[in-house]
């Protein structure tokens, strides 16, 4: 039995069937490199009852503690089948983009069911009719919940998944047959949960005791024109909060898709431009301007900047592999005032070195270990009421980005290679629009996944994406 941590749990307690907290990938192959030039749905099974003693998670499900009391156990499934975890639907003719997006919504907007190992595959067939991606391609949705592994551990979950090479041998099988290990009892779990209670108070004694010093030291050591700016700020004399726009509403069960794919070299020339700038700086100064241009058009373009709550791993070598979450975020300005496209990277690209100059891992870390501290169920409650609740309050961030760098080889599935690869994320009352930035290969691609009422019209926001990309490009001459 391995118990989530804290992150891992909210991550739970948050879900509501109108925002599923899950993530998802969107992988395109081709199947020409197979043997035989073609791949079958029975064949993509076998080749994943085959690895699935390399990863965990796929066996993997998740026990209830009696009451919710306190956070739950991954346990092994005793009941596990792959036929419920695999699925396969087609497009219908002519295969086109638009409809693959329809269908990749649909499938993520759909709860996993925490009954199971929660995952889902579904393999797509019938791209017949998509620019750039070869005639008979095949597309497979992973689709996995967030509480079990988040974006740089999907990538792992890939490798698990893949091979370097089409004509690869199969992983070896593992030494002896997976054997499920008893279920946990009821008395067993209440005394685990009863035990833990007890020793709370120390716990949280070893966390809050050496912060409450660092604080401390800290505190007494601030000039007095910087405890004057803290106190500025707290008094609400700071930056002013972002504006409110249409994706900062309630949020409805129903999501849309879209992605742009583009070569990871154009993405390096325009960086280029920009002396001290990131790949993940152009991709923020690529959300700005499409925010920008989207919003120009529908008259409904703030004076103000909007802003991006971005998420960063805080993952290390030594972490791969480990499942989970181990994330946090900050917010980012994207420049959407700002008409000249240089400039906007520019700017962000100033803030994000600023960050990267004063930011601390292992404060964070630390700020992490506090929170949880607080007891699972109330944190949990407080996590719940600002999910139903989050447009009451003032708007923090418009939009989320995440920055997920895949595989820089090729890689391939049952033979087939890898072509495109992009992802969705999850949404959360208030923060309706989801940027998911991928590389793999060679080939940089921004995912979008929003609520519809807040997105209605997913292709125009794709052209201004788009729009935004090529003033980029034009801008580096």
């Amino acid at each position: 039995m391995q118990q989530l941590s804290w992150t891992d749990d909210m991550m739970l307690r948050a879900e509501r069937p109108e925002t599923p907290m899950q993530i998802q990938m969107l992988l395109i192959y081709d199947p020409s490199t197979a043997p035989g030039g073609k791949v079958t749905f029975a064949g993509i099974r076998s080749e994943l009852e085959a690895r699935l003693h390399l990863a965990p998670t796929f066996r993997r499900r998740l026990t209830e503690l009696p009451g919710g009391l306190h956070k739950r156990y991954w346990v092994d499934d005793p009941d596990f089948d792959l036929d419920y975890h695999v699925r396969h639907i087609a497009l219908p003719q002519p295969g086109d983009w638009h409809r693959l997006c329809i269908e990749v919504a649909r499938i993520h907007e759909r709860q996993i069911d925490l009954r199971r190992p929660p995952w889902e595959i579904t393999l797509i067939e019938g791209l017949n009719s998509i620019p750039g991606v070869p005639n008979g391609a095949f597309a497979i949705s992973l689709k996995l919940h967030h509480c079990a592994v988040d974006g740089m551990e999907s990538v792992e979950l890939m490798f698990a998944m893949h091979d370097l090479a089409s004509d690869s041998p199969r992983p070896d099988p593992p030494e002896s047959p997976w054997r499920p290990d008893p279920l946990p009892s009821t008395a067993s779990l209440l005394s685990r949960t009863a035990i833990n209670g007890a020793l709370y108070p120390i716990r949280a004694s070893r966390v809050l005791a050496p912060m409450a010093l660092k604080a401390a030291r800290r505190l007494a050591g601030l000039s007095p024109k910087l405890a004057g700016g803290v106190a500025s700020t707290l008094a609400g004399s700071g930056p002013a909060l972002p504006p409110s726009t249409q994706f900062n509403e309630s949020v409805s069960p129903q999501r849309v898709f879209e992605a742009l794919f583009h070569d990871l070299a154009d993405i390096k020339r325009i960086k280029a431009r920009v002396p001290g700038s990131t790949v993940n700086d152009v991709a923020l100064a690529c959300v700005g301007g499409a925010l920008r241009e989207y919003l120009h058009r529908c008259g409904d373009l703030p004076d103000q900047s909007l802003v991006a709550a971005c998420l960063i791993s805080l993952r290390g070598a030594a972490d791969k592999g480990s499942g989970g979450n181990m994330l946090f975020g900050r917010l980012q300005q994207l420049g959407t005032t700002t008409e000249d496209p240089l400039d906007r990277l520019a700017s962000i690209a100033a803030e994000t070195a600023a960050f990267r100059a004063t930011s601390d891992k292992s404060e964070t870390t630390e700020l992490l270990d506090l929170v949880g501290t607080v007891p699972t169920v109330l944190l949990g409650a407080t996590v719940k009421a600002a999910s139903v609740l989050p447009f009451s309050g003032p708007t923090i961030a418009n939009t989320t980005v995440s920055n997920v760098r895949g595989p820089d080889e090729p890689m391939y599935f049952h033979g087939a290679r890898l072509v495109r690869a992009t992802g969705l994320g999850p949404l959360v009352g208030g923060l309706n629009l989801f940027h998911v930035v991928t590389s793999y290969n060679g080939t940089f691609s921004i995912g979008v996944t929003a609520d519809r009422n807040a997105l209605p019209d997913p292709a125009t926001y794709a052209d201004c994406m788009e729009a935004a990309f090529q003033e980029l490009r034009a801008a580096t001459g």
